[in-house]
């Protein structure tokens, strides 16, 4: 049961089975002590979870520069914009002289 979900994506599956493979290898095939995996495996974990919280940092201040130049400066008006505005006062001028 367990196989058929791993397997169900294949990439999971194999690069969890071949991982695991590498690490039974380290251990009983090179004479690696598993305190010493366990200790690689606990570094790893916490340069993973630094260089995440690094990367969610630097978007979260990316985000808040990228809004804050939004708020400073007003929105540029164009030539469109400004007949659009024109055309749109005359419609309400001319309900406002048929009601």
């Amino acid at each position: 049961m367990i196989f058929r979900r791993l397997f169900k994506h294949r990439g999971l599956g194999v690069n969890l089975i071949a991982g695991f493979s590498f690490l039974m290898l380290a251990v009983y095939g090179w004479g690696l002590d598993w305190e010493d995996l366990g200790g690689y495996l606990l570094v790893i974990l916490i340069v993973l979870v630094g260089l995440i919280g690094l990367a969610a940092l630097l978007g979260w201040l990316l985000r808040k520069f990228m809004s804050r130049g939004e708020n400073t400066y007003p929105a540029a008006t164009t030539k469109i914009d400004e007949e659009h505005d024109e055309k749109e006062q005359n419609n309400e001028d001319q309900q406002t002289k048929r009601d």
